[in-house]
C-alpha cells in the first residue's frame, strides 16, 4: 500500500538563501507525526509547500500517489492563530469554504463538527466572544470541514494556557481517531511531540536529520515513564544539534 503523503524536496530557496534541501518525508493514513527543530529551520515552510500555498520549489509532493499541484481539499491546515473572520459567526467561519455542498448538508456538517469540538452552544457567537481555546476549537472544526485525509498544524496550541493546551491535544487525537485523518504537526513543545506522535522528525537547518519512533500504545498517560523516555530522546538529539 502506498503512503498517503510522499514528498522529496530537492531545494527551496528564498532569494539566494536555501531554506530546505534534500527533505524526504512520507506519512501513512491515520499516522500522527511531529516536526521539531529550532526556529527558522524550515518547518513552517515545509508545511506551506505541502498545503499548496507555495509552489516555488524543486522536488515532488504526492498525495495517494498523485502529484499535488496547489491547494487540495484533502489537505487541511490550521495555523498558530485561529484566524477567524471577525464579522462572521462561529458557524459561518467553519463553513466559510463551502464549495458546491447543498445548504442542508452544509448546515448539518457544521453542526456535527461544532458538536464534536464542544462549541455547539457558541454556534451563533462572533469570534470576539470566544476564549482562546474556543477560538482554536473553531479553527479545528473549520480545518475539518472539507473532510481532509491529512491535517497540517503549525504550532496550533502555543497561544493558550497549559490546561487548555492539554485539552486541545486530546481533542485532536480523538478527532484523528474518529475521522481517520493523518496529522503532521509543527511544534516547539517536546512534551507535546512525544505525547501526540507515532513518530517525531527532527529538523536541522533545512533538512530532516533524525526520526524517532514513539512506540507507546494509546491512550497515553502523560506521567508514564515511557513518555518521559521518549521526551528525553528527542531532547538529546536537539541538544546535539544546538551543540554543533
Amino acid at each position: 500500500m502506498s503512503a498517503l503523503l510522499d514528498l522529496h524536496i530537492d531545494a527551496k530557496h528564498f532569494g539566494e538563501r536555501a531554506v530546505l534541501q534534500n527533505v524526504s518525508l512520507s506519512l501513512d493514513a491515520g499516522e500522527v507525526v511531529s516536526l521539531v527543530g529550532k526556529s527558522g529551520c524550515g518547518k513552517s515552510t515545509l508545511l506551506r509547500l505541502i498545503a499548496g500555498l507555495d509552489r516555488q520549489f524543486d522536488g515532488r509532493i504526492a498525495l495517494h500517489g498523485k502529484p499535488l499541484d496547489g491547494v487540495n481539499q484533502e489537505i487541511g491546515l490550521i495555523f498558530q492563530e485561529p484566524r477567524l473572520l471577525p464579522w462572521l459567526t462561529v458557524a459561518e467561519n467553519v463553513g466559510f469554504n463551502r464549495g458546491t455542498t447543498s445548504p442542508a448538508n452544509q448546515e448539518g456538517r457544521i453542526r456535527t463538527l461544532l458538536q464534536e469540538v464542544g462549541l455547539i452552544d457558541a454556534i451563533d457567537a462572533l469570534p470576539k466572544h470566544l476564549s482562546g481555546g474556543m477560538a482554536q476549537r473553531a479553527a479545528i472544526a473549520r480545518g475539518l470541514y472539507g473532510q481532509p485525509r491529512l491535517l497540517l498544524l503549525d504550532e496550533p496550541f502555543s497561544a493558550v494556557d497549559a490546561f487548555t493546551r492539554m485539552r486541545l491535544q486530546d481533542l485532536l487525537l480523538k478527532l484523528a481517531a474518529e475521522h481517520g485523518f493523518a496529522v503532521l504537526l509543527v511544534t516547539h513543545d517536546i512534551d507535546e511531540a512525544a505525547y501526540l506522535s507515532d513518530r517525531v522528525l527532527i529538523m536541522g537547518q533545512g533538512e530532516i536529520i533524525d526520526e524517532l519512533p514513539v512506540g507507546i500504545a494509546r491512550p497515553r498517560n502523560r506521567h508514564e515513564d515511557a513518555l518521559a523516555h521518549a521526551r528525553d530522546s528527542i531532547l538529546d538529539v536537539l541538544e546535539d544539534i544546538h551543540a554543533i
